[in-house]
């Protein structure tokens, strides 16, 4: 029943956000009492906790797959750059807000894994895309991928990219287009445009 509880509630609450989806619209869904729902979580905020926390590990968990099982690391990037664009479409913007905003002990476990994860995947993936002659020799990854982490996490901020104004996925596919543009060399760039052929996260 726990898993069952949190795969339901990771279905509304992406798609609605997390404070429109109440216990009571929870439990009648899965016809159950308020009483067995407290028997696994004991509150709401321990619930988006759970799902915020796999969401993230099973993200992170394909991330490293397409990296480390890519034929080159161009290859790899665009991968992870298509599967978080796909994601990033599919969540509703007031999830994000939400979480960001009425439970930020929740949004900054989530920030703080995303950093420590994502960034020795991206450092990896440059040096070896340096060394394939897919990302310009004179790039230094340590500083590209504190560029790159910096829009990754950055693109939730209010001040910069207003909600009402910008959508993640959008600002995530433009942002991709300067990246790989911004790095790689004529030979990297063209292999990323013979992938991105029938996807198109480029036209942006």
């Amino acid at each position: 029943m726990k898993e069952s509880i949190i795969d339901l509630a990771t279905k509304m609450f992406f798609k609605r956000g997390v404070r429109s989806v109440t216990l009571d619209e929870l439990s009648s869904e899965l016809g159950i009492s308020k009483k067995t729902f407290y028997q696994y979580f004991s509150n709401k905020e321990e619930l988006i906790n759970e799902v915020v926390t796999r969401f993230m590990k099973h993200n992170i968990t394909l991330i490293e797959e397409f990296m480390n099982t890519s034929n080159n690391p161009i290859e790899g990037f665009y991968q992870t750059a298509h599967h978080v664009y796909m994601m990033l479409n599919s969540l509703s913007p007031a999830t994000i807000f939400e979480i960001k905003k009425f439970y930020p002990a929740i949004w900054n476990k989530l920030q703080s894994f995303k950093k420590k994860s994502i960034e020795k995947l991206t450092l990896v993936n440059l040096e070896n895309g340096i060394e394939e002659g897919l990302y310009k020799s004179d790039i230094k990854p340590e500083m590209v991928m504190r560029f790159y982490m910096t829009i990754v996490m950055s693109m939730n901020d209010e001040d910069l990219f207003p909600e009402t104004a910008y959508h993640p996925g959008k600002i995530y596919q433009n942002f991709i287009h300067y990246h790989i543009r911004s790095i790689a060399t004529e030979k990297g760039y063209r292999l990323f445009k013979e992938l991105d052929r029938t996807k198109n996260i480029l036209q942006a």
